[in-house]
């Protein structure tokens, strides 16, 4: 295995157009429900979708514990009619980190399951909006979600 550094891939302060859609990777039913929601929102606006995979690397760990190259090659499955940039943010914890990885101007959106408790996307969300960021939660249809086996 190559090695990989716990500085590696981290490049929050890109962004290429005015309006900065962020869609955090949760899972990938989630994730491309998020970026179709960005792309229903933005029409005619100058967007880009900003997708992020926030991976944790536990202390004393020094590397992913998940190889990089399996990282990259789960986001760039991922589509959008928008310009999609795809970023892995090596983090020891999630919520700080990723709110670092946020612009002033960024928008957040997350997808979430219709569920009678709160789940994690939206208590991801209520974080993100007491600390000022904007946040669009949207909800998976029933008939959008991957049946488990």
């Amino acid at each position: 295995m190559k090695h990989q550094s716990l500085q590696a891939e981290i490049r929050p302060e890109q962004q290429t157009a005015p309006l900065d859609l962020v869609v955090p990777f949760t899972t990938s039913d989630l994730t491309r429900i998020a970026i179709k929601a960005a792309e229903r929102l933005s029409p005619g606006l100058h967007a880009s979708v900003r997708l992020l995979k926030v991976q944790l690397v536990p202390f004393p760990l020094q590397q992913s514990p998940v190889h990089l190259g399996f990282l990259k090659r789960q986001l760039e499955a991922f589509q959008s009619e928008l310009p999609l940039s795809a970023h892995i943010l090596l983090a020891r914890e999630y919520e700080p980190d990723l709110m670092r990885a946020l612009g002033p101007g960024s928008i957040v959106i997350l997808a979430s399951k219709c569920r009678p408790w709160r789940t994690r996307s939206e208590s991801l969300a209520a974080k993100l909006r007491r600390s000022g960021h904007q946040v669009v939660l949207v909800y998976a249809r029933p008939d959008e979600e991957t049946p488990h086996a």
